[in-house]
């Protein structure tokens, strides 16, 4: 077992977002490769934390693609040993919107 993963209320609102995206867009089986693809992330993240490829404005904040479409900012809390996930980021959006 790794590092406890600790949801933020935006994480889940935005992960919500993107399955509310996909039902209206796409097939269940999107959904369903989208979720396992999270939780194979969320995996690695557990045992490999400093994978992912470092913020450059934000102190032990990472950010990692899921799928093209979608990325995932997450802080890394050493003195409580947690992860942190701060948002779900849609790729496609304007960068000024995506404020962490």
């Amino acid at each position: 077992m790794g590092i406890e993963i600790v949801w933020t209320k935006k994480a889940v609102q935005t992960f919500s977002k993107r399955i509310a995206y996909l039902e209206e867009h796409w097939t269940e089986k999107e959904i369903f490769d989208f979720t396992a693809r999270v939780n194979e992330y969320l995996e690695t993240l557990q045992t490999q934390p400093l994978m992912f490829r470092k913020s450059a404005r934000i102190k032990h904040t990472h950010i990692g693609v899921i799928i093209k479409q979608v990325s995932l900012v997450y802080r890394i809390k050493p003195k409580s040993k947690t992860i942190e996930l701060i948002t779900f980021i849609d790729n496609r959006q304007n960068p000024k919107k995506n404020k962490i």
